[in-house]
């Protein structure tokens, strides 16, 4: 789903498959996924081949999901104050 969405987002093509950036429509996407908007939508895969029906609702339980898994399996930042001889320490 993710995938297919970042596809919706930022690869549309006009008629002729040419490449497409609109700054309104990635701005009115992400601000939908944002508020979690029911409006449905449809994902299609790059061939073609594959559609879906999904909510930007959906698309956001999607991100929601996938970003606590990444969080999950991920390990803490060093402490910047650890006092661990200067490690961890940031000096300019």
């Amino acid at each position: 789903v993710l995938h297919f969405f970042r596809d919706y987002v930022f690869h549309k093509a006009d008629g002729a498959g040419r490449p497409v950036m609109d700054l309104g429509h990635v701005t009115t996407a992400l601000n939908k996924l944002d508020v979690a908007d029911e409006e449905k939508i449809v994902l299609t895969s790059r061939d073609g081949k594959s559609l879906l029906v999904v909510s930007f609702a959906d698309v956001a339980r999607c991100l929601e999901g996938a970003f606590g898994e990444l969080c999950a399996g991920s390990v803490p930042p060093p402490s910047m104050n650890s006092g661990g001889g200067g490690q961890g320490v940031v000096r300019y």
